[in-house]
């Protein structure tokens, strides 16, 4: 087994125990294991479920330099860490793929997630030569479906020829990386969401879902399901569909979400008012709920850092170093969960309270 990777899993392990164990009274000590780069807050596709691709202009991003220097002193500060490339798009900055070059080059565990939607194959050919750690791809749906979700005329066509080139460049040139897909389960595609699974069900891919949230890029509404065309109104068949999947998932097929994250969504889709907050923060299936702030570091297409939905930002990586960001950052746990102060009544009448009690207890 790769040693990077034992010493990743333990710097995972440890730095759960600071955050739960006795209370939380070692959580000052806590490191970050979610470590998320939003390299741009553009797109070229339209998704129906995300409104990101509505920004327009320039934006005022680091330089490939700066985001380098940020990966290196990731590398020296934390070892070898997972770190995720998002956007937006985050292929269509000019410099991404390089990025990737130099994260796998300090030796860091580089996720890169990209809608897959480009006629020119040889961005992704080079990005595959790049050796991510694993690629992941938007794909919610088989055939029309995925290009009706995206907004955008032979989106499924151009997202399986990266799937197909991902495939071939590892076979090609012996590489390991992981292909995953990601399906965000929702009201126009609820007739796929097995389809899916199947369709990944191939060696060295696999299936991440995830339940369908409030449009990103937009106000928060706590009742938006209520108007929002996105919203499953066949809770049945969904309810049917995430019980199929854990079948599936027991059977070997390669479903990446936990029993625990699958199970999750269940009462999610019953009673969305009551898990709102929980699914937002991607929290709803832990058995301890502990602040964001312990466990998240996250940059912003600006260079700004944030370690929680719920909290202001904590620095810019064009001002100061980011284990100087990090080690500086306001202790938002002690004043009680950010997330909790967002709950509705109906949020506030379930377990989720808990959220507020375990991470208030770090003060004890």
């Amino acid at each position: 087994m790769d040693p990077n990777w034992l010493r990743k899993r333990l710097f995972d392990s440890v730095n759960y125990r600071l955050r739960t164990f006795a209370g939380g009274k070692f959580a000052s000590y806590c490191r970050p294991p979610s470590i998320i780069f939003l390299l741009t807050e553009r797109c070229n596709a339209h998704c129906v479920h995300c409104d990101i691709w509505k920004n327009r202009g320039k934006e005022d991003s680091p330089t490939e330099e700066q985001w380098a220097t940020v990966l290196t002193d990731l590398r020296k500060w934390l070892g070898p860490v997972q770190v995720s490339f998002s956007g937006g798009e985050a292929l269509l900055k000019p410099y991404t793929i390089d990025l990737v070059k130099h994260a796998r080059a300090e030796g860091l565990y580089l996720e890169i997630l990209t809608h897959g939607f480009w006629t020119d194959q040889g961005k992704i050919e080079s990005l595959a030569l790049a050796n991510p750690w694993r690629v992941t791809l938007s794909f919610d749906g088989v055939g029309e479906t995925h290009s009706k979700i995206r907004g955008r005329e032979r989106f499924f066509e151009k997202t399986s020829a990266s799937i197909d080139t991902f495939k071939r460049v590892r076979a090609e040139h012996g590489l390991k990386y992981t292909i995953r897909l990601k399906n965000v389960i929702m009201s126009h595609n609820v007739h796929d969401t097995i389809n899916v699974a199947k369709f990944a069900n191939q060696p060295g891919m696999e299936v991440f879902y995830q339940p369908i949230e409030q449009n990103y890029n937009t106000p928060e509404n706590t009742d938006w399901w209520l108007e929002s065309e996105n919203w499953p109104t066949d809770i049945p068949r969904v309810l049917k569909n995430i019980r199929e999947l854990i079948a599936l998932k027991r059977q070997g097929y390669h479903i990446a979400n936990s029993y625990a994250q699958l199970e999750a969504m269940i009462p999610y889709f019953e009673h969305p008012e009551s898990t709102r907050v929980a699914t937002m923060s991607h929290s709803a299936h832990e058995v301890r709920q502990t602040c964001h702030a312990l466990s998240t570091l996250q940059f912003q297409a600006n260079g700004d850092v944030t370690v929680c939905s719920g909290a202001p930002r904590v620095g810019n990586i064009k001002e100061r170093s980011i284990r100087e960001i990090w080690e500086s950052r306001p202790k938002f746990w002690e004043g009680g969960c950010c997330l909790e102060r967002r709950l509705t009544s109906e949020e506030r009448d379930t377990v989720l309270v808990q959220l507020a009690s375990a991470t208030s207890s770090a003060t004890t």
